[in-house]
């Protein structure tokens, strides 16, 4: 504090004691602000109490004596919130009585300060951190993304706000809610960061599974794919087509992972629902070899694995990646018992990019890939064909689409040549 500052609190100091209903709002603010600034917030806050219960007409002082409150209970470390974790909420609702959410009032930085420590100290909570996000006003919230001193971006306050809220209403299971803030979210002009959208789309479409609003969430899911590493959504997806009870179209999201990961244990999910896709045919013999694969690969990783069936030493000398190979085979080879099946024929290939369109007569042309043949084998015009449809979604067109997929040659064609 400078000269003057303290002079100026000298004089205050003197005038309180002598008649704290003396102080115009100038003068209250400035009193607590000096306060403040002199490290005295316990000072400050009493100072603030007496104005409250001697001068009601006073208004000027309360974003200062929220800030005292806000600086000796609110801005403090975790552990100390820990050790009185109802004062602290208690002193949050004091400043939240006295103080609105504008500029200059601790308002904002009491109930962020609250948020960053329900999200560090209690992650399992979602509903605590709905209640603590509800006591701000969203529209109130800056939008401007925050640069720091290198210039790099993130997001606003209010981009920080949607992605927490939506995000702990998904958590708390708050179907209809998490659908409603996410869409008034997506209804703004922010600029979104990182994969923040992203996650917003997800978190919605799941919860419109739940609201059981499936065309949706299932377009949702198809535009998001490839876009949130740390989803998988083929296993979405099938879980999503399992759920409206299109089981064929759901093992088709599923044969698809397991045509283009392979062998490994890392892939053990997929192998699993495999075996659950597989039992639905009520094929005996693609229900062993499933079986005995899983249980050969869950011996040799040490993964637990009850077996459907004891197969004796039938299998005793083979281990998981010779039978994955069989395995493989068999599947590829019952298709039609897991998916549907069309037949079709090759109208347009481009050899050097690898993709062409299949044709059949009562429909429109269907995108396909070469790497998305069963068997690696060469491809021309006029090839009879068989695949399984696959709904997929066209970024360019915004819209859904389908592309040919676990495709084998069914009738080579071959020109004689006259």
């Amino acid at each position: 504090m400078n000269e003057n500052e303290l002079k100026s609190l000298e004089v205050y100091n003197e005038k309180f004691k002598e008649d704290p209903t003396s102080f115009n709002d100038f003068q209250a603010n400035d009193y607590i602000k000096l306060l403040k600034k002199s490290d005295n917030n316990e000072e400050a806050i009493e100072v603030g109490k007496t104005f409250m219960s001697q001068c009601p007409n006073l208004r000027g002082y309360l974003n200062q004596y929220g800030y005292a409150l806000y600086n000796k209970y609110i801005n403090i470390d975790d552990e100390k919130i820990q050790e009185n974790e109802n004062l602290f909420f208690s002193i949050l609702d004091d400043i939240l009585s006295v103080c609105k959410q504008e500029r200059y009032s601790p308002m904002e930085p009491a109930v962020n300060r609250a948020i960053k420590y329900l999200q560090r100290v209690k992650p399992n909570d979602p509903d605590k951190l709905i209640e603590v996000l509800n006591l701000l006003d969203p529209n109130l919230l800056d939008d401007k993304p925050f640069t720091n001193d290198e210039g790099k971006e993130f997001e606003s306050k209010k981009e920080r706000y949607y992605r927490l809220k939506v995000k702990a209403l998904y958590e708390a299971k708050r179907a209809r809610e998490c659908v409603e803030t996410a869409n008034n979210a997506l209804a703004l002009p922010i600029k979104w960061h990182f994969n923040t959208l992203q996650w917003i789309n997800y978190q919605r479409a799941c919860s419109l599974v739940d609201l059981e609003q499936y065309d949706e969430a299932k377009k949702i899911f198809l535009s998001l794919h490839n876009h949130i590493r740390s989803v998988n959504f083929y296993e979405v997806l099938y879980k999503t087509y399992s759920k409206t009870g299109n089981i064929k179209e759901a093992n088709a999201y599923l044969l698809y992972e397991f045509f283009e990961n392979g062998y490994s244990i890392n892939h053990l999910g997929i192998y699993q629902r495999l075996m659950e896709a597989t039992q639905r045919t009520n094929d005996p013999m693609l229900i062993e070899i499933v079986d005995i694969f899983l249980t050969k690969l869950c011996q040799e990783n040490n993964r637990d694995y009850t077996p459907v069936g004891d197969y004796g030493d039938k299998y005793k000398d083979q281990n998981s990646e010779y039978l994955y190979d069989e395995l493989y085979e068999k599947v590829m080879n019952n298709l039609d018992k897991y998916v549907e099946r069309v037949e079709g024929t090759v109208v347009h290939y481009n050899k050097e990019r690898g993709i062409g369109t299949i044709s059949r007569h009562d429909q429109d042309g269907i995108f396909f890939r070469q790497a998305d043949y069963v068997y690696d084998e060469d491809v021309q015009r006029r090839d009879k064909v068989e695949y399984t449809p696959l709904e997929t979604f066209d970024r360019k067109k915004n819209v859904v689409t389908s592309k040919a997929i676990l495709i084998i040659t069914t009738e080579e064609y071959i020109n004689f040549g006259y």
